[in-house]
C-alpha cells in the first residue's frame, strides 16, 4: 500500500511568522493537531503541534497573541514521498518516535499527513480495534 493511498491530503500550513493563537486556531477549526511550517516558496521547514503550543508556549506564560513561531523554531520534519510503501512511513515513525508524518513531493512541498491511527486503520489486525472503538466513542482523528 503506498502512503498517498491513506494520507489526509493538501494540510493547512502556516510559516514561522504565524503567531501562536493563530496556530491555535487553525487547529481548532480543522480539529487537527499538527501542522507543517512552510517558508515562502511552500517548502516544508518545520512542523508544530498543539502539544508544543501548550509546553513551548502556554506552560511558560507567553502571550500567545504575540508569540510566533520563529520564536521556538520548529520541530524536525520527518517525511515520505506519495508513492513510498506504507511501511517506510511507519519506520520512519518508529525512528523518531513521532505519531505523525508528513507526505511530501519530491520537492519537499507537504501533500498529505499519515498519523499513527492512519496507520492503525490500514493495518488489518489494529485497524479492526482502532475503527471498533472509534465508533463506540464517536471520536474524531487528529492529526
Amino acid at each position: 500500500m503506498r502512503c498517498q493511498e491513506i494520507m489526509t491530503p493538501d494540510p493547512v500550513t502556516v510559516t514561522m511568522e504565524t503567531t501562536v493563537l493563530e496556530v491555535a486556531k487553525r487547529m481548532a477549526d480543522k480539529d487537527i493537531g499538527f501542522i507543517p511550517i512552510v517558508d515562502k516558496a511552500g517548502v516544508v521547514v518545520g512542523t508544530v503541534t498543539d502539544r508544543d503550543i501548550v509546553v513551548r508556549c502556554v506552560a511558560k506564560e507567553r502571550d500567545a497573541k504575540s508569540a510566533r513561531l520563529k520564536d521556538f523554531g520548529g520541530n524536525q520534519v520527518v517525511c515520505v514521498e506519495p508513492q513510498d510503501d506504507v511501511s517506510k512511513a511507519r519506520k520512519l515513525m518508529e525512528q523518531h518516535k513521532v505519531q505523525r508524518i508528513l507526505v511530501c513531493d519530491s520537492s519537499r512541498h507537504p501533500r498529505g499527513v499519515i498519523s499513527l491511527q492512519d496507520l492503525a486503520q490500514s493495518s488489518q489486525d489494529v485497524g479492526e480495534t482502532v475503527r471498533g472503538v472509534k465508533s463506540e466513542s464517536g471520536a474524531h482523528p487528529t492529526h
